[in-house]
Order: C-alpha cells, then structure tokens, then sequence
C-alpha cells in the first residue's frame, strides 16, 4: 500500500511537471513565433531601404526602366511579397509588379503617407480582401532630394504561409515534450541552434543556388551592415570572413551585369562609348581580385605586361566586364596546384592582345563552337566549377561590338588559352 501510494504521488508529481512543462513551452511557442514574424517585419524593412538605394541609381542621372523593372521583378521573387513597386516624386508608378498599374498615379492612403516621409515607414491596412497589409516604404533620395519612393507589401496570409515552418516545428517539440523531458530539452536545443543558424544565413547570404537574386539582396545587406558597424580593428578571422563575403558579392554583381547585359543585347538596347583605355592597369586591377583565391588553391601565376600602358580604345564597362570573366573563369576551371598565365602583346599593327593560358582538362574543338555561341558549359566543367555558363558568351559579345572576337584554342588534358585582340586608341589621346 505504501509503494503504491508513493507511485501514485510520483505520477500526480510527473503530471503536475508535465503540465506546468507543457505551460511553459506554450509560453515559449507564443514567443517564438511572434519574435519569427518580428523578423518577417525587419527583413522586408531592411529590403525596402537596400531596394531605395539600388533604385537611386536606376533613377539619376538618367532613369533606367530597365534596372527598375528588374529591382520590381526581384523582390516579388519572394512568395512572401504580394506586391512591389517604385513611385516617382509626384507619385506615378515607374515599376510596379502588376504592370498594369506603371504610368498611373498611387493615390491610396498607404501610399500618400509614404510619400510625406522622409524616413522608412511601416504601415498597416485592410485590404480589398479582407486581410491585413504590412506596407514598408524607403524613400529614394540624392543628397536632400527626394527622387521617388519603394515600396512593397505582404499580406497576413503570405506572413502565414512563411511562418508555418516555424509552426510545425513548435508542433514537433509539443508531441515531443509528451514523451520526455529529455528529449524535450534535447529538440529545443536543436531548434535554437537551428534558428541562430537560419538567423545567421538570413543576415549573412542566402546559398546561390537558392534564389539567385534574393541572394544578392541578402549579400549586399550583409555587406552594407559589415561597413558600417565592423570596428577598423577586427580580428583576422572576421577579417577573412568579410573577404570572403566581399568576394562572393562581387561574383554575384558581375553575374548580374552578365544576365542584364546580355538582356540589353537581346532587345539591342546596348550602347558602348570608346574612350582611351590603360589595358594593363585593367588586366592588373581584375588579377588582384582574383590572387586570394589563386593563393589558396596554391596556382602558379605569372604576368606579363611592361611598363607601356598599352592605351586602347573601348568602352570602360564592357572591357572590364571581358577581363573579369576571363580571368575568374581561369582560376575556377584551374586545378590546385596549377598555372595559369597572362601577358599584353602588340603583335598586331595597330592592336593590342590580350593572352590568358591555364591548365586543366581543356575544351574540346566541338565544345569550342558552343561556350561563344550558347549558355553553355562542358561536362568537365560541370565537375570542376561552379557557374552559369554564362560568362565566355558575354565577353565574345561584347568583344563583337567593338569589333573584335574571343578566340580560343585548347589541347585536351593539357591547357586552354584565350585571346582578344583591340585597337590602339588614336595618337594623342591619353587615359
């Protein structure tokens, strides 16, 4: 009767604990969720003034629809964003997610508000539908003058739909509390490192193959942050972390300069202006980004340009687009251990050429045909690099356009070079 009694006072405890556990974890749950939409809120706080930014430049001096229809398009990427769009000083739309709305005036409530603020604003209203709308605005502004606003807009539905990760798991850690309290503790140690880790990836950067331009917005935020907060003194490792990041953003922006270029080309709205150019100190400027990565992979490198400037004329732009696919190309496809050679040449009258030779598999004579011609990337590759098969294409266009070509030559198994050959500015002009 004893034993029995002190079993049941044990089970009457155990349940007493459990309850008072299971409060807890509710209490918790409440909390965590709402501290996950907290973070919905910021995150598309932090897009809109990053997107402002980025439209400033698409507005002044010289408005470019494009690079603002491309902003719009980016940000609805994100299933979360019900809408997106980017109203001049006056109110007219300039981009907007639904195109059917560009050109006319935002006369809303929301809208009007955003406008009047000369800071971000977060406002909420009842939509036509009956759900609630979390409207966030930055103002695009030069200096005091207010160029137009970005604003984008989720709904508690979308909100919904992007916390239910969060949702089911606090489920998991309810049935799990059920079972023990060991395995209780156990998961939510799991969840909180899973969130500093999501929390970590949200602010640092989103992996590439996810979202190609959510990644982007994600990198330059993470980078935008690092400058302004980071103390001059920082140690090595935040040091090469920063370094790294920097390097990744880069990557990015210039894949990004490749899918917009190549876009401008298609619809022939590409424009070079020719200007006398040092091509040596270029070809140097595109080496040094690329010395940190030819270092860890231990590659041997040798460059060879004189002292002469080698001045030839091309667009700024596009000629520096050119050396920086080709020389990222080269140290990517670059085994460790490799080499990897560049070097100015005036074997041409009247032309300078550019040489890049590296080892690795080669290109075959058939596959030759199709890096310059197609979005295209050989099987060996694929296996050595990572890429969008992008890059060789734009520089043989952008080369066409001032008349020259990418050349290339290769021996399988051994090497690859590839070569480009600009006239020499005109006497007189200088860099």
């Amino acid at each position: 009767m004893k034993t029995h009694r002190l079993r049941e006072i044990a089970i009457n405890a155990s349940l007493v604990f459990f309850a008072l556990v299971l409060l807890l974890i509710l209490g918790t749950s409440g909390l965590i969720s709402e501290d996950a939409r907290d973070s919905v809120f910021e995150d598309m706080s932090l897009r809109a003034e990053i997107s402002s930014r980025r439209a400033g430049t698409a507005m002044f001096p010289k408005e470019d629809l494009f690079s603002l229809h491309f902003l719009v398009n980016t940000l609805v990427l994100d299933k979360v964003i019900n809408y997106a769009s980017v109203t001049d000083g006056a109110g007219r739309i300039r981009s907007h997610s639904d195109p059917d709305r560009i050109g006319r005036v935002d006369t809303s409530p929301e809208g009007a508000a955003a406008r009047r603020s000369a800071v971000p604003l977060t406002q909420v209203f009842k939509g036509g539908d009956g759900l609630d709308y979390f409207y966030f605005s930055a103002p695009i502004t030069l200096g005091k003058r207010r160029l137009g606003t970005v604003a984008l807009a989720v709904n508690s539905q979308t909100i919904k739909s992007r916390l239910e990760a969060t949702t089911h798991k606090l489920a998991l850690i309810l049935l799990a509390a059920m079972g023990a309290m060991g395995l209780l503790l156990e998961i939510r140690s799991l969840m909180r490192r899973d969130r500093k880790s999501a929390a970590l990836k949200s602010a640092m950067v989103h992996t590439v193959s996810h979202e190609f331009n959510n990644a982007l917005t994600v990198i330059d935020t993470a980078v935008f942050m690092l400058e302004e907060s980071e103390p001059a003194n920082s140690g090595a490792t935040r040091a090469g972390l920063y370094r790294a990041l920097d390097y990744e953003r880069k990557s990015l922006k210039n894949f990004v300069k490749n899918i917009l270029n190549e876009a401008r080309m298609d619809a022939g709205r590409l424009k070079i202006e020719k200007k006398p150019l040092a091509l040596s100190e270029m070809v140097a400027d595109s080496v040094a980004v690329m010395e940190e990565l030819m270092r860890r992979k231990n590659i041997s490198f040798s460059l060879d340009i004189t002292k002469e400037p080698f001045v030839v004329s091309a667009d700024q732009e596009a000629l520096s687009l050119v050396l920086s696919n080709l020389v990222g190309n080269a140290v990517k496809y670059t085994p460790e251990n490799g080499r990897i050679a560049v070097r100015l040449a005036a074997e041409k009258a009247g032309h300078i050429t550019f040489y890049i030779e590296n080892s690795g598999r080669g290109i075959s004579p058939e596959d030759i045909t199709k890096i310059k011609t197609e979005f295209f990337r050989t099987g060996e590759g694929h296996a050595s690099a990572e890429g969008f098969g992008l890059g060789l294409k734009i520089c043989n266009d952008m080369l066409l356009l001032h008349g020259s070509s990418l050349e290339v030559t290769s021996e399988l198994g051994k090497n690859s070079c590839f070569r480009f050959s600009l006239p020499v500015a005109p006497a007189g002009l200088k860099k």
